[in-house]
């Protein structure tokens, strides 16, 4: 008797384990998927028409905190998704260019790179 309980009961655990391990690993699938269609997909905050903005970057400013930035002013969904896209969108010779630009809430991360690259 006490050697079919303990039977069962390791059992149970082992289900209650391996179904832990495939809900984690669909998951972690399921975000992961979600970041990379967000820095590499054609993302963009709001649907059009979106909501225009001044956004101004100073020649101290660094990618990462333009991305944050951009991120409180509600211009993009997810600063490290956009920062992802702007490292693997930049070339050697590109830099930020510093001023005042006009940006939409509805412009897709490629096209505020653009417009801060100056591509």
């Amino acid at each position: 008797m006490l050697k079919a309980v303990r039977t069962m009961l390791i059992v149970l655990l082992n289900i209650v384990f391996y179904g832990l391990v495939v809900f984690g690993g669909v998951q972690l699938c399921r975000v992961g998927y979600s970041f990379a269609y967000e820095a590499v997909g054609d993302t963009s905050r709001d649907l059009p028409p979106g909501e225009t903005k001044t956004f101004t970057i100073a020649g101290t400013d660094g990618e990462y905190e333009v991305a944050k930035r951009l991120a409180s002013q509600d211009l993009i969904g997810s600063q490290n998704a956009f920062y992802v896209r702007m490292q693997l969108m930049k070339n050697d010779n590109a830099h930020m260019q510093e001023g005042i630009y006009t940006l939409n809430s509805s412009m897709t991360y490629e096209e505020i790179i653009r417009v801060i690259y100056g591509l």
